[in-house]
């Protein structure tokens, strides 16, 4: 076996989902532009259009009429491909405000009229603390229709958010949430719920240049 081969094996076995199709440094070196693209140049383009278009033409996000991503959004991926295989949606109306994280390594779903508030990070991968190797954990995260996330609120891998649901700002959210129900704290705990009418209405557009 050559070195090469050798080499080409190590990083077929070590490399993440989306980058194991063959050890082409051109196309690792394209991904990686991509994502020096999406997250530093597109992502602080003040037009909801262009976002779009990145997100859904190069990066192949899903997204529902009138949703929207604010700027300054980080959007955390293996490459397109891996963005495709994994379906990752943006339900319809969903508002995703500015500076926000959106991992989609591990699987991303979120519903319609979903309300994000700034500075919110939702993560779908981690590194067990009792793992001796370290290892990379990915578990997907779904959130339902008519969630509202709080500022600055943290949505950790395996979360399903259920439809209805209330994340206070700065929470934790360590366990999936039952529909309608309010959390809150560190790690996040139910502290209230909402009425069913509360969640009739359609998020609405967006300013021209934001």
């Amino acid at each position: 076996m050559t070195t090469r081969e050798a080499v080409g094996r190590l990083f077929a076995a070590r490399a993440p989902l989306g980058l194991r199709a063959r050890p082409d440094g051109l196309r690792v070196a394209a991904i990686r532009v991509i994502n020096y693209v999406t997250n530093y140049i597109v992502a602080n383009v003040p037009s909801f259009t262009v976002r779009r278009l990145w997100l859904t033409r190069v990066l192949g996000i899903r997204m529902g009429e009138g949703a929207g991503v604010y700027l300054g959004c980080y959007v955390w991926f293996y490459g397109p491909s891996q963005i495709r295989r994994a379906g990752i949606a943006i339900g319809p109306h969903t508002h995703i405000n500015r500076d926000c994280t959106l991992d989609t390594r591990g699987g991303l779903v979120i519903g319609a009229n979903v309300s994000i508030s700034p500075g919110v990070m939702i993560l779908t991968s981690e590194h067990p603390v009792t793992d001796p190797g370290f290892a990379e954990e990915r578990r997907p995260v779904t959130i339902g229709d008519h969630v509202f996330i709080g500022s600055r609120a943290i949505i950790l891998p395996g979360v399903t958010l259920g439809r209805g649901s209330v994340v206070a700002a700065g929470s934790v959210v360590t366990k999936s949430v039952d529909e309608l129900v309010v959390v809150g704290g560190v790690p996040a705990k139910s502290i209230g719920t909402r009425p069913e009418q509360a969640t009739r209405y359609t998020l609405g557009g967006f300013p021209t240049l934001e």
